[in-house]
């Protein structure tokens, strides 16, 4: 884990950096989302969907691809899609924006864990979005992504 500078004026809770790293491995990939949402192979799809609608309701030009997985050091967890181009993301919101893959998907991730954080195993998917808004609030997109999910 990197550690920020507390220069006095940030809280010593906030002064430690959250870093993403990428899961490539087959298996801790399928992992991490049982981790989120249980042993159930149902409620691990679901959760999969979920990312997946997120994505095709925020740019509807997307039609599947390969995603990247990446594990929060503050245990959080998020997808984007492994993809060079920008997205139109369209917010039911509201907000337009283009985007980069990975900035997408943290968009995305977070829409889709607020969304499912209403429904059955609701408890443990609105811990998975505070986990990435902890993260999102230090990413240099910030702005960005906040105000699509707002």
């Amino acid at each position: 884990m990197e550690h920020a500078t507390n220069t006095g004026s940030v809280p010593h809770s906030l002064d430690l950096r959250i870093v993403a790293v990428a899961i490539d491995d087959e298996d801790e990939r399928l992992k991490c989302l049982t981790d989120i949402a249980g042993p159930s192979i149902i409620k691990t799809v679901r959760l999969e969907h979920a990312f997946f609608n997120a994505m095709h309701l925020f740019d509807e030009t997307y039609h599947g691809g390969w995603w990247n997985f990446f594990k929060l050091s503050n245990g959080g967890f998020y997808v984007a899609l492994k993809n060079d181009k920008q997205f139109h993301m369209v917010s039911p919101n509201g907000f337009e924006c283009d985007v980069d893959a990975n900035t997408a998907g943290i968009i995305v991730s977070a829409f889709a864990y607020s969304n499912l954080s209403f429904g059955p195993n609701g408890e443990a998917f609105g811990e998975e979005y505070h986990k990435l808004a902890d993260f999102i609030f230090q990413h240099p997109e910030a702005g960005t992504i906040r105000a699509a999910l707002d």
